[in-house]
């Protein structure tokens, strides 16, 4: 495994990078939508600039510094705003494996924004020695269900209450993985 942290992809549309400062506005937008915290738990309701622009310049930059930290904003190539973010999750060096997470924002969602950052990180996982990249999502997650399946990765089964949901619920997950 050559750990190379969070490094710039391009692709036809989209600037995966760092998340930086000047996104707190974006990330806070994104953040706040409804349809977003629908399925992200762990962010606070009324997420606010200042509370974005603390955790970019205090934790996200220390992460940053580490080279096995893998976390991109999204940002559309047209209008060089943040919609989304994709991340690893959790990773195991051992089994050669990345757990992916991701959400996007609304205003753009059926636009294939997703799948085409799922395939670029899959693809530089895959290039620095991951073998298994895998995600999960609560089975009424139809649009991440969507994107696994188009980013090429195969059905698992289902983890029956696997995590829970933003009023404490325990959800089932539907597992997808890639292998290399």
């Amino acid at each position: 495994m050559e750990h190379l942290g969070t490094q710039t992809i391009e692709t036809e549309r989209l600037l995966l990078r760092k998340i930086e400062l000047k996104d707190a506005q974006d990330l806070c937008e994104l953040f706040n939508d409804e349809r977003v915290q629908e399925f992200l738990v762990g962010i606070p309701e009324n997420y606010t600039v200042e509370m974005a622009t603390d955790y970019i310049g205090s934790k996200m930059s220390k992460r940053y510094l580490k080279s096995d930290f893998y976390d991109w904003g999204i940002e559309d190539k047209n209008t060089q705003k943040l919609v989304g973010r994709i991340c690893v999750y959790k990773l195991d060096d051992d089994r050669r494996m990345a757990d992916l997470v991701w959400y996007i924002t609304p205003a753009v969602r059926g636009k294939g924004y997703m799948t085409e950052a799922g395939k670029a990180v899959v693809k530089f996982l895959q290039n620095i020695g991951f073998e298994r990249i895998e995600a999960f999502a609560d089975v009424e997650n139809i649009a991440s269900i969507k994107v696994m399946e188009k980013i090429g990765m195969q059905f698992e089964g289902i983890l029956r209450k696997y995590d829970c949901r933003r009023d404490d619920s325990l959800y089932d997950a539907k597992m997808y993985s890639i292998i290399k």
